[in-house]
């Protein structure tokens, strides 16, 4: 059966595959009615590494999603990230013909833009515009039907590795699904936490997942930075499981219960049990121990992250301050810790308002992405199996097209 009003987000993260599904109701926004999810073993730093444990992962995450939705699902969209992922600003300049700007002399405009060299084995994934630039006038968000003779603009793009692309596309066909877009998995986190006064007057958005943080700097309400760093939640369990002496799987758990990364939440006297391996007895550790261990971790992503706003000079741009998601952001006092090294306001980015359905998924931040990148997909109004005939090569071509007409979604 076709639900035509049914979206779905895919977020193939490095530590789980989730599927998010939503409905579209009378309203116009979004309800989720479903989640699956399955632990990921074939991805490392948001790259596909192993493609068959991927679609073996993706296909029980799917399978739990529409037993839960009570659908069937045959198209996604979903999310890229990695190491591989570059972004820049640029600059197009046309003249305007007849002097009345048309959908033709945009296009021209932006074509001019992304006419730049890309580094070979890459793509250009997003090609998101900034503002319009007419005669001299700038800050237009949409020039169509004014009157000039000289239109400038300037666009975000986002390029990534084609292999890692053609990977993800090629894990969902076998897989079953047919992909309707690949989206770049903090502009898709921001389609669910972020407001639009936020991106109007300016908001750094950190997006800490299990095997990479994604950063996005929004400002006068589109894209103006994008960086991807290959530190995640991961690292925080390595340095747990190293800094007490048990496995990842247990540090895994004892982060997840007990993560705090903010050392003035952690009473002295409060101890955590701490299994042991071999049938020997479990070890109590003070909970101020894990969390020096934890903050240590954060404090550095955190100064890099600053560095980089600092390096690019964006840190006065971000009146709106920072929005924290991701699996990470659930750990306690991460808000008061970030806080305290940017010297803004920080606040945990959970579903906005416009955004229902089953609670306990909309309001955890780890669910983000894949509720954005089902938003994503509600919003260009996706039908099924527009994408899914032809080779892997074919289908390829037709996401990345989709992919870089973005700019047609911002007018």
């Amino acid at each position: 059966m076709v639900h035509n009003d049914i979206f779905v987000g895919l977020d193939i993260g490095s530590t789980k595959i989730c599927v998010i599904v939503a409905r579209k109701n009378a309203s116009g926004s979004i309800d989720i009615i479903g989640k699956g999810e399955a632990p990921s073993s074939g991805l490392r730093k948001g790259v596909v590494v192993n493609i068959d444990a991927t679609v073996e992962s993706i296909k029980r995450a799917v399978e739990a999603a529409e037993r839960m939705a009570g659908v069937e699902i045959r198209s996604v969209c979903t999310g890229i990230a990695g190491g591989h992922i570059k972004s820049f600003n640029s600059r197009g300049l046309v003249a305007v013909k007849n002097r009345e700007v048309s959908k033709k002399d945009i296009e021209r405009a932006i074509e001019s833009a992304i006419a730049i060299d890309i580094p070979i084995g890459c793509e250009a994934l997003h090609v998101i515009p900034q503002q319009f630039i007419l005669d001299g006038q700038g800050e237009i968000k949409n020039p169509l039907g004014m009157t000039g003779v000289r239109l400038e603009v300037d666009v975000h793009i986002v390029t990534g590795a084609v292999s890692s692309a053609q990977n993800i596309i090629k894990s969902c066909e076998r897989s079953n699904l047919s992909v309707d877009d690949i989206v770049l998995e903090q502009l898709a986190s921001s389609e669910a936490v972020l407001l639009n006064d936020e991106k109007e007057i300016g908001v750094c958005l950190i997006d800490a997942g299990g095997g990479t943080t994604d950063m996005a700097v929004f400002k006068r309400g589109s894209v103006y930075y994008t960086t991807v760093l290959q530190i995640g939640g991961n690292n925080f369990t390595r340095d747990l499981a190293i800094g007490i002496n048990v496995t990842e799987c247990i540090a895994e758990k004892i982060k997840r219960e007990h993560g705090s990364v903010w050392l003035q939440q952690a009473e002295s006297a409060n101890e955590v049990e701490v299994p042991s391996i071999g049938g020997r007895r479990p070890k109590k550790i003070d909970k101020q121990v894990l969390t020096q261990i934890l903050q240590a971790r954060a404090e550095e992503i955190f100064q890099m992250f600053l560095g980089e706003l600092q390096k690019k000079q964006l840190l006065e741009i971000v009146g709106g301050g920072i929005v924290l998601t991701g699996g990470v952001a659930n750990m306690d006092g991460i808000a008061d810790l970030a806080e305290s090294i940017f010297d803004l306001p920080v606040r945990i980015g959970r579903s906005i308002e416009n955004v229902g359905g089953i609670i306990d998924i909309v309001d955890n931040p780890a669910y983000a992405t894949g509720i954005g990148l089902a938003i994503y997909a509600a919003k260009k109004g996706h039908q099924k199996n527009k994408l899914s005939k032809g080779t892997d090569e074919k289908v390829f071509s037709k996401v990345m097209e989709s992919m870089k007409s973005w700019f047609g979604e911002f007018f």
